[in-house]
């Protein structure tokens, strides 16, 4: 039983290894093989998409933070974002990266 945990991590590895290597761009696994299926100019955009949603998610982190620091979050016992608040930052994350597509996508895109 004490074997189950190691074998999730394991397998759960594995698999985000495999879904990264598919469909990530070559540049963020630093990668040697250039058989990429995204062009650059795509490749610019996801890249661009993920830096600034990763700043953003950090950005919410520290100011839930904050607000733990100083006594203005909800105090809610029985919550679900007292229990699980990785629940809150994976909606967040999801909210900000599709901003952040429709934003740098639109970027990218030729006005003619």
């Amino acid at each position: 039983m004490k074997l189950i945990p190691f074998i999730i991590i394991l397998v759960f590895s594995c698999l985000w290894t495999v879904v990264t290597r598919k469909y990530l761009p070559a540049e963020t696994l630093d990668m040697k093989d250039n058989q990429n299926r995204y062009d650059e100019r795509q490749s610019k955009i996801f890249i661009e998409i993920l830096a600034k949603s990763f700043i953003w998610i950090i950005y919410c982190m520290l100011f839930t933070l904050l607000l733990r620091f100083i006594g203005l979050s909800p105090h809610i016992e029985n919550s679900w974002f007292s229990q699980y608040p990785e629940i809150f930052f994976v909606l967040a994350a999801l909210v900000i990266v599709v901003f952040n597509y429709f934003t740098t996508n639109k970027k990218y895109t030729s006005k003619s």
